[in-house]
């Protein structure tokens, strides 16, 4: 693969954010399957799920402990950074150990605005056993722009690996991730990584990446893609189109074909079982500026017609739509269906 200078990065996420499809039901061979696939394609960050309850190990890539992640690194590659998530909310509940040989490199950290102290200090403590760090300011659009340059600057003193905003409700148009990536880039620390994840409710994933990789600046900057878009609801961006984005316009030399296979062999049947993409659903709920979540609570609990769906969002209170609130969906799909016109 032709170095480009470091200068527009990939990190697959399929093992993490897809498993928010089939509950992070990867067995260990599809697991290997994936990261060698992507290895060869020529992709250097590769995340490997997310810290979590409830994963059967050695058929999941939700790990309760980072002990489970250690038989999936006997194939690592020396030169390849191998990532875990873990939400700030339940970071507490899982145990670190010093970075070593049988550890992941790096860490991910997702947080919300109300987390972002909290979110600092776990990034310091993981620092300190040494691993790269990223943090992941989730629903970056709530930030105002003076809350924005105080967690930069927070950002700049603890100078993790890498910084990302994140479209989490999938809300953002290109002029959007410009004009916050141009934002962010004027004040961000030149030694800390910037990111950008995209989600594509709106089916905008793939152009705002592009948008966010056009940023007119020769610092590095990364982005998350899944294969075939692998991820809840309406998914993310396919890594396969990224790699053939970056072929075009910068000579990197991805192996798309590696990919695909991984595709044909592993994903696809995942796909066949479990369906994501685009729907109407999310469509309505990135227009509202909430959780996404809401399209796959209200269509699991026999919200059918978009009519009713796009009424009982209108019902939910707005401190609620950012995170799901299954109390409140549940009294507003009732109230809506009880006081109807029979």
């Amino acid at each position: 693969m032709k170095d480009i200078g470091a200068s527009r990065l990939l990190l697959d996420c399929t093992l993490r954010d897809g498993g928010y499809v089939n509950g992070w039901e990867f067995d260990r061979q599809t697991v290997w399957n994936v990261m060698d696939g992507l290895y060869r394609s020529g992709v250097r960050y590769i995340e490997l799920g997310i810290m979590g309850r409830g994963g059967v190990p050695g058929k999941s890539t939700r790990f309760s402990d980072m002990d489970q992640i250690v038989p999936l690194l006997e194939r690592r590659e020396p030169d390849c950074h191998y990532a875990v998530m873990v939400n700030q909310a339940e970071a507490a509940s899982f145990r670190f150990p010093q970075r070593g040989e049988e550890t992941v490199d790096l860490i991910r950290i997702a947080f919300f605005k109300k987390e972002k102290a909290a979110a600092m200090a776990t990034a310091r403590e993981l620092k300190a056993k040494g691993y790269q760090v990223f943090l992941q300011a989730m629903a970056t659009f709530m930030y105002g722009p003076e809350e924005l340059d105080g967690l930069i600057d927070g950002v700049n003193e603890l100078e993790p690996a890498g910084f990302y905003m994140v479209d989490s409700f999938s809300t953002m148009y290109g002029r959007d991730v410009r004009a916050m990536a141009d934002h962010m880039l004027a004040r961000l620390s030149p030694e800390v990584l910037f990111g950008f994840h995209a989600h594509n409710n709106l089916q905008l994933a793939y152009s705002n990446v592009i948008e966010f990789f056009s940023s007119g600046t020769d610092r590095p900057l990364i982005a998350d893609g899944s294969i075939y878009g692998m991820g809840r609801g309406a998914g993310n961006v396919p890594i396969e189109l990224l790699m053939e984005y970056l072929n075009k316009s910068a000579g990197a030399g991805y192996d798309v074909m590696r990919v695909l296979d991984v595709f044909q062999k592993d994903i696809r049947p995942i796909f066949r079982q479990y369906y994501w993409g685009y729907a109407p659903e999310y469509f309505l709920t990135a227009s509202k500026d909430m959780n996404s979540v809401y399209g796959w609570y209200l269509s699991e609990h026999g919200v059918k017609d978009l009519q009713d769906f796009d009424a009982i969002l209108d019902r939910l209170p707005q401190e609620v739509r950012y995170t799901l609130d299954r109390k409140a969906a549940d009294r507003a799909i009732e109230t809506y269906y009880g006081g109807r016109d029979t």
